[in-house]
């Protein structure tokens, strides 16, 4: 049955702005979301900054989809649209061009008159605009040059730990007078939304924290479509992630050189690609690490959580890491570095699981401690289920319709 020209107009049309649709944590998140968000509520519209991501092909008919900017020629220099999809920055081959490109990017946005940006690419009026990542999409939703709208953004990492998105702004000053134009700011985790008060002195009446809605039945459906073979010899460790300096590869060789030399039998296996590709396979050559296994990108990387008898997460920083939650709804034993969002989940004093000092000290106390005492993986596996409480997705939903 079509709706009415009256049933259309009751609804809330909300904007939804993210850099790209490529594979990410709050990408993910977001498809999740406005695909869960109720459709005869909602009007939706998802625009990009630029026109990329394989998760576009995941978005239900209802949403609309639009894009800023296509940056064909970026594609290309990446390796093809297919590639540059799969993941971003999949390609870490030294690229001149490519580089020149992106450091004019960068330096266009410090720059750039936003509200003339905003009023040619942004024609529509809604009743809530949404920047869903920050840096560029809070720079652009917060220069809208509609007064009737109300203005909200995510944050989903802790700004002080990984400043990454300093790069679009002047300075911090820029920041702070940027995040104030929100009406409301929804913080994936209580160390991300602490970070965001302190290094721009934001008032805590704008700020609420909302864990990341995650869709439980899809990644048990998932996780079921293919079976991984693995030594049962051997203890086996799942990391999913950008192979970017952020998520910690490169001391998590250290770690495990370390352990092979202490004759552990273990094998870790890295599922996902990125810039540090290389390094990374230069350094496990290097140093003769046999335990690694860089599995590259995969679409669908829920089998290989659910195989192994471990999910480990070396990141530096996050905010409210995805994947651990995700690694939760299918029951694993869990090892964190101790980032944002991590005690949330795991407990303060690893109640769910293992939350580890960050650092290669940590991690190597860790997982030495656990391939010495293989009945801790039947433990964590048995608790971690009260955690899953979290991410109930109505709930979750529910909570950001409030905001809404």
């Amino acid at each position: 049955m079509e709706e009415s020209a009256q049933d259309i107009n009751k609804k809330k049309k909300v904007l939804f702005l993210i850099h790209t649709l490529q594979i990410g944590g709050a990408e993910r998140v977001l498809v999740d979301l406005v695909n869960n968000l109720p459709a005869n509520k909602y009007d939706i519209t998802l625009m990009t900054v630029v026109d990329v991501g394989i998760l576009k092909r995941q978005l239900k008919p209802h949403i609309k989809y639009e894009s800023i900017f296509s940056f064909k020629a970026l594609k290309k220099l990446s390796g093809g649209t297919k590639k540059y999809e799969a993941s971003t920055n999949a390609t870490s081959k030294k690229n001149i061009p490519k580089e020149l490109f992106i450091k004019a990017y960068t330096s266009f946005w410090k720059h750039a008159n936003l509200k003339k940006l905003y009023e040619k690419h942004i024609k529509e009026k809604y009743d809530i605009e949404v920047s869903f990542l920050e840096g560029i999409p809070a720079k652009i939703i917060a220069n809208s040059t509609n007064p009737n709208s109300k203005k909200m953004c995510w944050i989903h990492i802790d700004l002080i730990n990984e400043p990454k998105s300093d790069k679009f702004f002047k300075n911090v000053k820029e920041q702070k007078k940027i995040y104030n134009k929100f009406d409301k700011i929804i913080c994936v985790s209580e160390e991300v939304k602490n970070q965001l008060i302190k290094k721009l002195h934001i008032k805590e009446d704008k700020l609420k924290i909302v864990y990341n809605p995650i869709d439980a039945e899809n990644i048990l459906k998932k996780s079921k479509e293919k079976t991984i073979k693995k030594d049962n010899k051997k203890l086996t460790f799942c990391s999913v992630g950008r192979l970017a300096k952020q998520k910690g590869y490169d001391r998590l060789i250290d770690v495990c050189s370390q352990l092979e030399k202490e004759k552990y039998n273990f094998e870790v296996w890295i599922v996902g690609t990125g810039p540090e590709l290389k390094n990374l396979e230069d350094k496990i050559r290097e140093k003769g690490v046999t335990s690694i296994k860089l599995l590259g990108y995969h679409p669908n990387p829920y089998p290989y959580i659910k195989s192994a008898d471990w999910f480990l997460c070396s990141s530096r920083a996050e905010g409210f890491s995805t994947v651990v939650a995700e690694a939760i709804i299918l029951e694993k034993a869990i090892i964190s570095t101790n980032c944002s969002g991590a005690e949330e989940m795991l407990g303060k004093n690893s109640e769910y699981g293992i939350v580890c000092e960050n650092s290669e000290d940590g991690i190597y106390e860790s997982m030495k401690k656990i391939l010495n005492c293989k009945e801790l993986s039947k433990h964590y596996e048995t608790v971690i289920k009260h955690q899953q409480k979290l991410f109930i997705l109505e709930k979750s939903i529910n909570d950001i319709e409030k905001a809404l």
